[in-house]
């Protein structure tokens, strides 16, 4: 699929947000080796609430928010 992206004029992809497949992210570099991949925040908080108990979801995802949200990398605590 991205080999026929490149083919139909896509030249470049300057960053790409996964949602982290295996293998997709060396996919795409594989296909544009300058393109910087990332995963998105919703998968990213999603992963990370996998592994807590259901009691200690919400504040652990009130505690991320403070992070995501954050203007800079300075100010997220």
């Amino acid at each position: 699929m991205l080999t026929e992206l490149r083919n139909r004029g896509v030249l470049d992809v300057l960053i790409a947000c996964c949602d982290g497949l295996t293998g997709f992210g060396d996919a795409i570099e594989a296909v544009w080796p300058q393109t910087i991949v990332r995963t998105c925040v919703v998968h990213l908080i999603r992963n990370s609430i996998r592994f807590t108990s259901y009691k200690d979801r919400r504040a652990i995802v009130k505690s991320l928010k403070t992070i995501y949200t954050a203007p800079t990398v300075d100010a997220a605590p």
